[in-house]
């Protein structure tokens, strides 16, 4: 394994901890980071989270995450020894959704038969 990529994984293992125990924003539901991409130059990256709930728990979700950017980079400084922390930004990831409506349709389509 590459060091980017190490790094990419201890990253997520530490953000997700910092989400799922340190945060306390009531507007943050039930949120799993399913993913993250370190830029080549370690300046920016990209947080893949999934999160279950309505459409207004989703986007409540999001932009409570967004706007705890700050506290979860001082987390990371203090547990990381980078030059500089990188910019946070948090994508929506549908692949757990489009996986469990798959699986529904096959489920469907063995009734059927």
């Amino acid at each position: 394994m590459n060091r980017a990529r190490k790094l990419e994984t201890d990253l997520q293992r530490e953000i997700s901890f910092i989400i799922n125990s340190k945060l306390k924003d009531p507007r943050i539901g039930f949120v799993t980071v399913t993913d993250v991409k370190l830029s080549p130059d370690y300046h920016y990256l990209d947080i893949f989270v999934s999160i279950m709930g309505e459409e207004r728990v989703k986007n409540d979700s999001l932009k409570g995450l967004n706007q705890c950017e700050g506290f979860i980079k001082k987390n990371l400084k203090e547990r990381f020894r980078l030059r500089t922390i990188p910019d946070i930004k948090f994508i929506y990831d549908k692949s757990i959704e489009q996986g469990l409506k798959i699986t529904s349709i096959l489920e469907n389509l063995k009734k059927v038969q």
